[in-house]
């Protein structure tokens, strides 16, 4: 199965598999489905309801809006509440992300909801082509908003709550003061480097990433500290300070 690189802020690659044609196709179909049944139920209950209305009539406009209108906004509300998926994503395995491998944007979410109809309707399904033949599989609406959408099944990007981590105990005694002065998006990249990097690579990831956090930091760390136990020490630390409010 073909792989897309990137480099993130930190200069370490992490690998992500493009979603195929066929998951997407298949995610699309179960998305319009799900729509289709949502459509006819409520439309069938509105003509119950309000068979005294008329179609100009302030309470049937109303009625109209409030029910269509989840149905026109139904993806890109997914991909932004639900960090990039709809239903039908959730069921293919596959997930919206930015081309650096971060949870989608609302500004992109909404770019590559108001693309698809011309990657679909209004140019005979050009976008398919566009993923067919691009290099990381992105349709133009992609390409454009600086996403691409990925399979998870490998479990690159399922996210963990930061309870898990020991800052929270009560007691906990940071070791490195200068975890404070990391910025989130670094945090980030320690973090998917830690948890969601393909299992095979992760030993080298985390080695490589462990060196440039030790150089940015300014720390030494001792010899008998393995990298991803200096990475856990690290996030923890910036948690910790994160949490703590300074009156």
């Amino acid at each position: 199965m073909a792989q897309s690189s990137i480099i993130t802020g930190q200069y370490v690659e992490i690998t992500q598999t493009p979603a195929s044609v066929g998951d997407r196709m298949l995610g699309a179909l179960i998305d319009v489905a799900i729509l289709m049944i949502y459509s006819t139920v409520a439309t069938i209950t509105l003509l119950y309801v309000g068979d005294s209305l008329t179609i100009y009539d302030v309470g049937m406009i109303i009625a109209l809006v409030l029910i269509y209108f989840p149905v026109i906004l139904y993806n890109p509300l997914c991909e932004i509440f639900a960090r990039g998926q709809s239903v039908g994503k959730m069921v293919m395995k596959t997930r919206v992300v930015t081309t650096d491998g971060n949870a989608p944007t609302v500004g992109s979410c909404l770019l590559r909801w108001l693309l698809y109809p011309i990657d679909t309707y209004f140019t005979g399904c050009l976008g398919i082509l566009f993923i067919v033949f691009g290099k990381h599989r992105q349709r133009l609406g992609d390409l454009v908003a600086g996403t691409m959408v990925i399979k998870t099944t490998s479990g690159q990007y399922d996210f963990f709550s930061v309870n898990d981590f020991n800052y929270v105990q009560q007691g906990y005694v940071p070791t490195y003061p200068e975890a404070a002065d990391l910025s989130s998006r670094q945090v980030d990249v320690i973090t998917r480097t830690l948890y969601t990097s393909d299992i095979s690579r992760r030993s080298d990831l985390t080695y490589k990433l462990a060196v440039q956090v030790q150089q940015y930091l300014g720390v030494r760390v001792p010899a008998n500290i393995y990298a991803d136990v200096f990475l856990k020490i690290v996030l923890n630390d910036f948690y910790y300070y994160s949490s703590t409010i300074k009156v």
